[in-house]
This record gives C-alpha cells, sequence and structure tokens, in this order.
C-alpha cells in the first residue's frame, strides 16, 4: 500500500483518526493519531438526534483530521457506528460532511463494524479461534472466529456510555443501580445465544473501555512488558478490576493507574458488560487488543491478500533486522542456518515453542549494534521490548529477548521477565543462549560470499567441526560452556 490510509471513526463515545501505511512485513505503521470525545450517543439517547451545537463541534473535529490526513498525504477512508446509525439526522449529518469537508463519511452496520473490528484486533494476535468482542459507546460488536475467519456476528446494545446513562445515574453507586444493570446485560448476552468458548479457543477484546481495564490490571501487578497489545487478563483477576472501579465514586476513579480520566464515569457499565461476557462464554481468560475497528478499514484497503499468521511472524522478525541494522539481513540468516544445523548436530530437544524463539532470536540477535557494539544485547532488547513483533505473544516475545541476553552473559538469569518466564523455562533459555553464542562466533568468522557448508561430525561426547575459514579459530570460552551445556568436547578443523 504506497499511500497511507487516514481511517476516520466516528463513534459514538470518541471520534478518531489514525494516519496508518503498511509496513514492509506486511502489518501497520502509525503515522499520525488525533482524538475527540464529543459522546455522541448521548443525543442520540436524550433527543434521538444530534444537537445543532454538538453538529457544528463535530464538523470542526473532522475539518481538524482532514488537515491531518492532507498534510500526510493520505486517502481518507471514514465510517460512523452505532450512535450514527440511530440518529434520526444522521443522514444530515453525513451529508454536510460530505458538503463542507469533502468526506465521504459512511455509516456501517453492526455486522460491518463487527468485521472491521475482528480483522483489525486479531491480525497481529497469534490466535486461530475464539470470540472477538469490541465495546463501543453505544454498542458491543462479538464475532465468532475459526481458523481466523470470522464466521458469526453479533451486535447488542451494550455500549459503555448509553449504559451509564440509563443505569448509572448515582455516584457513588448504589447496589439496586448495580444489580439491575447486571440483570440487564445478562439477559441481552443470553438473549444473543453466543455459544460458549470451545477448548483452546480464545476470547479477545478490543476498543477503549477493554483497554483501559487491561492497563488498570497491568498496573496492579510487576510485568515485564509495556505493549498493551497482547495483555491478557485472567476471568479472577478482571472480576478485581471491575470491583475497584465500582466500589469508588468518579472523582476516586480518575485516581486509579491506567484509567484515562474521560472514561471514569462509564468504565463500571463497560466492566460489567467484560465481566459478564467472560462469565457467558466460560473464557478463562481475555487478550487485549491495542488495535481494532481503525486498523481493520486500514488492513480493508489492502489490494493483495493479507499475509497468513506464520508468514507475518517471520516476515516481522526479519523486517525487525532490515529496519535496524540493514546491512546485516544475509548475516542474520546465515548465523540461523548455522543455528539450525548445530541444533541437529547435538539433538537439542526443546519444546515447539523454544524452538520458533530460538529461531527468532537468531535473525535478531544483532540489532542492537545499531545503538551501540558494547552491550549490543541490552540495547537489542530494549529495541525488541519497545518495538515488539508483529505475531509474537508476550511469552514468545520475553523468550526471545531472554535468549538474547543469554547468548552474551551465560550466567544471566530471566528473573525481570516473570510471570511470562518461569523457573522450568531456565534450563532451555540457557541451553539455546549457547548455542546463539556459537552460531554467531561461527557466522562472524565466515565470509558473505562463502557458501559451502560446514561439516559437523559427532563423534561420542565429541562434536568437530570442519570449516576451512575456522581451523585456524580456538573458540576458548565457547568451548566451555558448551561442554556445560550439552557434555560434549568442541573442536573445530580446518
Amino acid at each position: 500500500m504506497s499511500v497511507p490510509i487516514a481511517a476516520i471513526d466516528v463513534g459514538s463515545n470518541s471520534v478518531r483518526v489514525a494516519v496508518m501505511s503498511r509496513s514492509a512485513h506486511g502489518g501497520l505503521d502509525v503515522i499520525e493519531e488525533a482524538r475527540a470525545v464529543p459522546r455522541l450517543i448521548r443525543d442520540v439517547e436524550e433527543h434521538g438526534k444530534f444537537r445543532p451545537e454538538t453538529m457544528e463541534y463535530l464538523v470542526g473535529v473532522l475539518g481538524d483530521f482532514r488537515r491531518i490526513a492532507d498534510a500526510a498525504g493520505a486517502e481518507i477512508v471514514a465510517v460512523a457506528t452505532s450512535a450514527t446509525r440511530d440518529a434520526k439526522n444522521g443522514p444530515a449529518l453525513v451529508e454536510r460532511i460530505r458538503a463542507e469537508l469533502g468526506i465521504e463519511l459512511r455509516v456501517i452496520t453492526g455486522d460491518e463494524e463487527a468485521q472491521l473490528a475482528f480483522l483489525g484486533a486479531t491480525f497481529t494476535l497469534p490466535v486461530t479461534d475464539g470470540v472477538v468482542m469490541d465495546i463501543g459507546g453505544g454498542s458491543m460488536e462479538v464475532v465468532r472466529f475459526e481458523d481466523r475467519r470470522a464466521v458469526q456476528t453479533w451486535t447488542l446494545p451494550l455500549g459503555a456510555v448509553r449504559l451509564t446513562d440509563r443505569y448509572l445515574p448515582s455516584d457513588p453507586l448504589a447496589t439496586s443501580e448495580l444489580r439491575k444493570l447486571r440483570q440487564h446485560i445478562g439477559e441481552e448476552i443470553a438473549k444473543a445465544g453466543i455459544p460458549q468458548l470451545e477448548a483452546g479457543a480464545t476470547l479477545v477484546g478490543t476498543g477503549g473501555t477493554i483497554r483501559n481495564l487491561g492497563k488498570i490490571d497491568r498496573t496492579r501487578h510487576t510485568y515485564p512488558l509495556s505493549r498493551l497489545h497482547g495483555y491478557e487478563v485472567s476471568r479472577g483477576e478482571m472480576r478485581r478490576v471491575v470491583d475497584l472501579v465500582q466500589m469508588r465514586s468518579v472523582s476516586e476513579r480518575r485516581s486509579i493507574g491506567g484509567l484515562n480520566e474521560d472514561r471514569a464515569d462509564t468504565i463500571v457499565a463497560g466492566g460489567l458488560v467484560v465481566e459478564a461476557m467472560m462469565n457467558a462464554l466460560d473464557a478463562p481468560s481475555l487478550i487485549v487488543s491495542g488495535q481494532g475497528l481503525r486498523e481493520g478499514m486500514v488492513l480493508n484497503c489492502a489490494p493483495e491478500p493479507l499475509p497468513g499468521l506464520e508468514a507475518l511472524r517471520w516476515a516481522a522478525a526479519r523486517a525487525t533486522v532490515a529496519r535496524f541494522v540493514p546491512g546485516a539481513v544475509e548475516v542474520a540468516e546465515r548465523r540461523l542456518e548455522i543455528l539450525q544445523a548445530l541444533s541437529l548436530a547435538v539433538g537439542l530437544e526443546i519444546a515447539p515453542e523454544f524452538v520458533d524463539a530460538l529461531a527468532a532470536a537468531a535473525l535478531v540477535l544483532d540489532i542492537g549494534r545499531c545503538v551501540d557494539y558494547y552491550n549490543r544485547e541490552r540495547h537489542a532488547e530494549w529495541l525488541l521490548l519497545e518495538h515488539g513483533l508483529d505475531g509474537w505473544s508476550h511469552r514468545e516475545l520475553a523468550l526471545i529477548c531472554a535468549l538474547v541476553r543469554q547468548a552474551h552473559q551465560e550466567k544471566y538469569t530471566p528473573a525481570t521477565y516473570r510471570p511470562l518466564i518461569e523457573a522450568r523455562d531456565h534450563e532451555s533459555i540457557a541451553i539455546g543462549g549457547t548455542l546463539l553464542a556459537l552460531a554467531e562466533a561461527i557466522a562472524a568468522r565466515r565470509p558473505e560470499t562463502d557458501v559451502t557448508p560446514i561439516a559437523w561430525r559427532r563423534e561420542g561426547d565429541a562434536l568437530a567441526i570442519s570449516d576451512a575459514q575456522l581451523g585456524q579459530w580456538n573458540p576458548n570460552g565457547l568451548a566451555g560452556r558448551f561442554k556445560r551445556s550439552f557434555g560434549l568436547d568442541l573442536s573445530f578443523a580446518g
């Protein structure tokens, strides 16, 4: 996609623009973002239509968004959701925006909204089957998906602003209000007939309400990653977060870590919807997606087929190398080939997730040199944590970072990655780090033009490596580390 896309979402609570372009590996790069919070659904709930002053304000906001899009050279794609669908003067708003701003605002159906939210929410998450829920200001969209394809959608009138205004007028909240709202939410979900999650399926949540609930939970724990996208909240922890927000007044909620102030009044209603959905679906946890409708809008504009999950994962790893150390892609590929040959030679036996993490670590091992050669493993770790890797889970990213560190520091212990990495993982990480260190050292001694294969020979308790480029190399400490990890003597010959 050569031209950036400015995705404008006229939602029931907030109005947003995100200017994005397709990245080299098929993902999305954000160029610019902006938002406003007019809470259009309140006009619709009180008057059945948008007030003149609301329309005036909205035209001003979208005019600003138009300038952001034009400055970025972006093509505009704009949609409106629940509030505009329900407003009597929604068509008049659409016509005014077209006439005054030249923006074609398309009012999408609940089904279209669900499909776009699903596409954006799941595209870079390693999920295959499950349910996506997107809580907006006026409605909640739900998608059941199989093999990363949407198979069924629902739109329920369970938006956080709509429910707050109808059921939660008091501050602090009254127990009777909460009870009535819980009953209403339960009835709506039951009436929709959304089936429970099957074994191995995943519940994914997107939208501002769910992201705020996820941020609240993350701030309450020591967690090694700053990225919210892909963060997992258990059902028990979600219940504790909902209990926390519902027990406080609006002003008290504004001081809760992780909660945006403009959601302090509506977070309880949204939290009750999430809690009810997790119970109804019997979901043990919820994965928070930092992406959703706007990302889905941009992806939907792609002229070419979107990459599958496996292709996306490995393209993201290789694109990360090209981004930070453009001239090191060939070296990274050679290092990976050497690592895979070494793994076969020593008969490496580790879990599949470690195999993939080890291969990814071999590719990205050296990206830290774009900051500084010395302590490059720490720089690589920081870049990976901040930049992320599309298609990889939080645990997988933690494993990759720990392997990068372990390759350069034999005595490194990944304690800072709890709870993503546990004590039982340390042995596999240590073994993988040894192989990475050896693969890096060998790759550094073979010129890019040398494509001759390396000869590996396993003889009893020894691994002999024959190569013209390595015959004069004394591996020193690496041989001792290899012996400690695999119980094998290491020797080289020309």
